[in-house]
């Protein structure tokens, strides 16, 4: 149903195999509630969504008009339909340092500089441009492309029905997924979204009418580069190699990057970090109303499986799923200021994150001491006159980052509160109930598998 109210890949098998084993901690939550909030989380950032790339979300974006985007290329021209852009110029200069020398004629019909130059365009929105953002590393390689295969594209990627298609760069998978993107832009959505945007080396968007939708801020020929070129616009990663070896992307953005290698343009866990802030000051995500696949009862770990998996999966099961999708872009009006559960995931995490760990992790003399650090904890949240009220204790705790406005009702405030009260609950419990070391400990331990947060992605994984 829609609700409407390296090492990296190794770490997000431990991560989510041992969150498989653990999603019914409490029947009161939303169902798999730990895998929406970590969405909810890791969206519209480099390092989370490398934890877990197989997203199997799919969120209504709005970027501002006037935000700048880049694209490298080796024409002059401004480019006409549909193509990749970029938010960081750096991801494009790629592409223009390794476009095609001497190639006479287009791809989009203009001619390419005979000497071979490259070309960064800078362009910027024409109007607020209204997306659809797909999770997780959903333009990096193997699973994580799962979502907009099966579900968005209905198996025809590799499957491609017979007929013309326009020219646009990239290997023949991805010029698949940006001619069937702008096909259901125009057959199926009616124009009501502009394109998609995903996540890999950088955030890209496949736009399916620059010349509509941008503005032309300049044009520039960039510094010329050692060696030949390497012929039509370069590949997806995995699939063909550019100069040197290295990875080749589409024509737009693509290229270097995704979750085994370091993002252009900086490390990781600093300048990238900073720049996914950034970027989400930019980007507005509709978490109240959004579509997962999680919330459809579907087989997404088979046989145990540490990460979501849907290429099991009958393809008439995901029909739910399309059809909520496209309701969604049908009939969900843009909000203007859309309520951020992001940060009130951020700052639950923040709070409690290394806390959890600690308690987890079970070095405690006694039970006493174990509660003594649950006390300090819970302390706020507890009247002292009747010390036992526990749910009174795990009422104030849940909403202690929750305003009393926000929208509570809706897919992302279910889903936050939910989470929120299960760490409150076991809070309490730990403190409140008669149990021993080990049971207290383990019950911690439990807690923290079926979070799964990202911020215990390097830590002990017997906590795990």
């Amino acid at each position: 149903m829609r609700y409407t109210d390296k090492s990296l890949w190794a770490l997000s098998l431990s991560l989510l195999g041992s969150q498989s084993q653990a999603q019914s901690l409490n029947t009161n939550t939303t169902p798999n509630a730990n895998h929406i909030f970590n969405s909810i989380q890791s969206t519209l950032r480099h390092y989370e969504s490398s934890i877990y790339p197989n997203g199997m979300s799919f969120f209504i974006a709005t970027v501002e008009k006037g935000t700048r985007f880049y694209h490298g290329t080796g024409t002059p021209d401004p480019i006409v339909g549909v193509e990749w852009l970029a938010f960081k110029p750096q991801h494009s200069l790629g592409f223009a340092h390794r476009s095609h020398r001497g190639q006479k004629r287009s791809l989009y019909g203009n001619e390419q500089d005979p000497i071979g130059n490259g070309y960064l365009h800078t362009y910027a929105a024409a109007k607020d441009l209204r997306l659809l953002y797909i999770d997780g590393m959903s333009a990096g390689p193997g699973g994580s492309l799962e979502s907009q295969d099966r579900i968005l594209f209905n198996d025809t990627i590799s499957n491609p029905a017979p007929g013309p298609r326009p020219p646009v760069g990239g290997p023949p998978a991805e010029q698949e997924r940006a001619f069937q993107t702008c096909r259901m832009v125009k057959e199926v959505w009616g124009d009501r979204v502009d394109g998609i945007a995903r996540t890999e080396g950088d955030f890209e968007i496949i736009l399916c009418a620059f010349e509509r939708d941008l503005d032309v801020v300049t044009i520039t020929q960039t510094k010329p580069q050692a060696g030949g070129g390497w012929g039509r616009k370069g590949g997806k990663k995995g699939e063909r190699k550019g100069p040197g070896g290295g990875p080749r992307g589409p024509g737009g953005p693509g290229g270097p990057g995704g979750p085994r290698g370091r993002p252009q343009g900086g490390d990781c866990c600093s300048i990238d970090a900073r720049y996914d802030r950034l970027l989400g000051q930019k980007v507005r995500l509709d978490f109240d109303h959004f579509v997962t696949a999680y919330g459809y009862g579907l087989d997404l770990f088979p046989g145990g499986s540490g990460i979501p998996l849907l290429d099991h999966i009958p393809s008439e099961l995901f029909e739910p799923v399309r059809k909520d999708i496209n309701d969604m872009i049908d009939t969900l009006e843009t909000v203007e200021h859309p309520f951020d559960w992001q940060a009130v995931a951020d700052m639950i995490v923040f709070r409690y994150s290394n806390e959890l760990q600690t308690l987890a992790a079970g070095n405690f003399s006694s039970v006493e001491a174990l509660r003594a650090r649950i006390e300090g904890v819970l302390e706020p949240f507890i009247d002292y006159r009747n010390f036992g009220a526990r749910a009174d204790i795990v009422a104030l705790c849940q909403n202690e980052f929750i305003p009393a406005s926000a929208p509570v009702e809706s897919l992302g405030g279910r889903v936050v509160s939910s989470i929120s009260r299960e760490v409150c609950d076991t809070l309490a419990s730990g403190l409140l109930d008669e149990k021993d070391l080990v049971e207290t400990v383990t019950s911690f331990k439990e807690l923290v598998s079926f979070l799964g947060w990202t911020t215990w992605k390097g830590n002990d994984d017997s906590l795990l």
